[in-house]
């Protein structure tokens, strides 16, 4: 009765969120959610207190960083409430606390938590800026599970900004592993293109300008439509920090993706994709 009476529509929305994207520090529920921060820490307090999250604070240059909230049983239990007609079934067979708790500890917890940042700065873009909305908000395991027979992007997205669509595969880069294996994702990307039909842009986040030049040199060979930027620059995702394939010197604004050229091998691919869904050929469409 006690969660029943204090939780509020941004509570569930809250708790939704780290339901799918598993980890989101304070700072980041306050971009999207709250206009003081101090109001975003008793916030997050009393969902604490009353077992809806766990939280942790992982050290940073060997001091508390700030807390990440984790979703605790409890609020395992109202997210599957709002989903799901048989909530005991869906918190006994998916939940556990203890695993939510392992990113803690978990070498992926600055990757989870950079590409879910982007994400969340779009998301704090839209709330001011009118016409602009983060319609679509995959995360790491949804687009497993969607995709992950063709590739793993790191997310998924749709950016709406006035008349400007963008859809988007996020691969963020913390320049861990070799460049080489950027380029078989490249591969597995065209794939996509073919499978999926969507023109989506290939996003790319890596840590410097050096790494930077490096991604655009592994992802040339296949034709995508890619854009880089620098996790400094990233902060600002929907401003014109995104630099495409083969554009020399050139950033744009996320939005502005929708109208700059695809390459010839992305086009073709997706015509082909069209063909197959539709079954016609060449000489079909042209009569």
């Amino acid at each position: 009765m006690d969660v029943a009476s204090s939780l509020t529509d941004r509570d569930r929305e809250i708790l939704r969120l780290l339901r799918w994207h598993r980890v989101l520090t304070t700072s980041q529920l306050h971009a999207m959610f709250f206009g003081d921060l101090n109001t975003a820490q008793h916030r997050m307090t009393r969902l604490y207190e009353l077992r809806l999250v766990e939280r942790f604070r992982p050290l940073r240059n060997g001091r508390d960083g700030e807390y990440h909230y984790v979703l605790d049983r409890l609020g395992a239990f109202v997210v599957a409430v709002m989903r799901n007609d048989d909530p005991d079934r869906e918190v006994k067979m998916r939940w556990r606390t203890d695993q939510a708790l392992s990113i803690a500890t978990s070498q992926r917890l600055a990757h989870t938590v950079g590409a879910n940042d982007v994400f969340v700065r779009l998301a704090a873009a839209a709330r001011a800026m009118p016409g602009a909305k983060l319609v679509t908000w995959w995360g790491e395991r949804y687009c497993k599970a969607v995709l992950g027979e063709v590739v793993r992007p790191d997310g998924l997205g749709l950016w709406r900004e006035g008349d400007a669509e963008v859809t988007f595969c996020l691969e963020y880069d913390r320049g861990s592993e070799p460049l080489r294996r950027l380029s078989e994702k490249a591969a597995d990307y065209a794939r996509l293109e073919v499978a999926w039909g969507v023109p989506f842009w290939l996003l790319v986040v890596v840590p410097g300008p050096r790494r930077e030049a490096g991604a655009h040199a592994a992802l040339a060979g296949e034709g995508l439509a890619a854009a880089t930027t620098t996790q400094a620059l990233a902060r600002a995702p929907a401003a014109a920090i995104w630099a495409p394939l083969g554009a020399d010197d050139t950033r744009l604004r996320l939005a502005e993706l929708a109208g700059w050229p695809r390459p010839a091998a992305s086009a073709a691919r997706l015509r082909s994709a069209t063909r197959g869904r539709y079954g016609s050929t060449d000489e079909e469409e042209a009569g």
